[in-house]
């Protein structure tokens, strides 16, 4: 049991804040069977040497995280309001009073001002490592623990960010996530786009209906234009009656594409793409960016919400198509404008002897809560592996 530490903090650090704890578990106990692992079923007379060092498996890197913006709730509050500019007035918006006015100027009424809201859910994870685990194992499982609950807390962040601002998918239609905020004829939302001639109906999303850099065109011109379509029916994308923001990258808040590898793969058979991407760059890079299109920061991401035959996916509440074949939503998004998500409690590790169940345990706790900011600097782009 060396190495065993009170309190592990991780690497956000917000302000401490005092919420009710939800426990859910990892594994109920991490016992000598557990920790042997599977490549020897018995050590019996065996003169078996174990090498210290661990080959690792692949670490699930952050990717959403650093293009959101990051808040912490301070101490003794429950949540924090983010004020936003919903949109720049309009000039159709103002009223002027003429060169010589002769009566009372008409007030222009600004009415743009907004906020969200990110009230941060606790989350506490429990495992227990025996006292002859900790024993009789070659390496120091505590130790191990450790960093296997830090990479848990990684990949819980980014999938947090993603099902409220890129969506879900779900084998049952009623249990998607209701995000993001689409398109209407009469709400500023995110926008969704497929591959290939495939519409919002069921089915219609067809093998071969790959990512290209045509899509990939499209997807910026919808997120830098001032006009929204949304989908007015199964097979009709109609033009919105309210305008949206026209957003244009910058040095600091770029466009990002999130894609996945099989999404990678295709645009690599793409010669447009290949002779056109860069690939390398003296700038600092995101995580996980393999090269910039059109100004586009490239970002291949294992997070990007997968569906199978079957499954459905949200796209306003109404119309959720149901999927045929294997694919993946790619999206587009105003970097730092898109998304944000909220600290309320500081991610730690906290390592404590029970001697009651004989083992030591950790406990992860964390509260955070991310939200859509600008879901209108969203633009998805539905698409099949193959």
């Amino acid at each position: 049991m060396k190495d065993l530490k009170d309190v592990i903090e991780l690497e956000f650090k917000p302000k401490t804040n005092a919420f009710g704890w939800r426990v859910f578990e990892l594994t109920g106990e991490t016992n000598v069977a557990a920790v042997r692992g599977s490549s020897l079923s018995t050590y019996t007379l065996l003169p078996v040497q174990w090498a210290k060092q661990i080959v690792d498996a692949a670490r699930p890197e952050m990717r959403f995280l650093e293009t959101v913006r990051q808040e912490v709730v301070p101490e003794n509050t429950d949540q924090i309001i983010i004020p936003k500019r919903k949109k720049y007035l309009d000039e159709s918006s103002w009223t002027s009073g003429g060169e010589e006015p002769t009566s009372e100027i008409t007030k222009t009424s600004i009415n743009t001002p907004d906020g969200v809201a990110l009230k941060p859910t606790d989350y506490t994870y429990l495992v227990g490592i025996s006292y002859k685990a900790l024993r009789t194992c070659a390496l120091n499982m505590t130790q191990y623990a450790r960093e296997e609950m830090a990479r848990f807390y990684e990949s819980l962040i980014d999938s947090i960010i993603r099902n409220h601002t890129m969506g879900d998918s779900n084998s049952t239609e009623s249990e998607l996530t209701a995000a993001p905020t689409p398109m209407s004829n009469t709400v500023n939302g995110a926008q969704t786009i497929f591959g290939g001639d495939a519409t919002a109906a069921d089915g219609s999303l067809d093998t071969g209906d790959v990512l290209t850099t045509d899509l990939i065109k499209r997807a910026i011109t919808l997120l830098s234009s001032d006009i929204g379509y949304y989908w007015a029916s199964t097979t009709t994308f109609a033009k919105s009656s309210v305008s949206k923001n026209p957003w244009t990258p910058t040095k600091q808040e770029p466009f990002v594409f999130f894609m996945a590898n099989e999404q990678w793969e295709a645009l690599m058979n793409e010669s447009q793409f290949t002779n056109a991407a860069e690939f390398g760059s003296q700038e600092p890079v995101l995580t996980g960016e393999i090269a910039q299109y059109m100004g586009v920061r490239m970002i291949v991401t294992h997070k990007c919400t997968k569906f199978t035959n079957g499954d459905y996916i949200y796209l306003d509440g109404t119309i959720n198509p149901k999927m045929d074949v294997d694919g993946h939503i790619c999206m587009l998004a105003k970097a730092q404008r898109y998304g944000a998500v909220a600290f309320g409690q500081k991610p730690t590790i906290k390592v404590f002897d029970y001697p009651s169940s004989a083992e030591v345990r950790l406990m992860l706790h964390l509260a955070v809560a991310a939200s859509e900011i600008h879901p209108d600097a969203i633009v998805r782009v539905v698409v099949s592996d193959r």
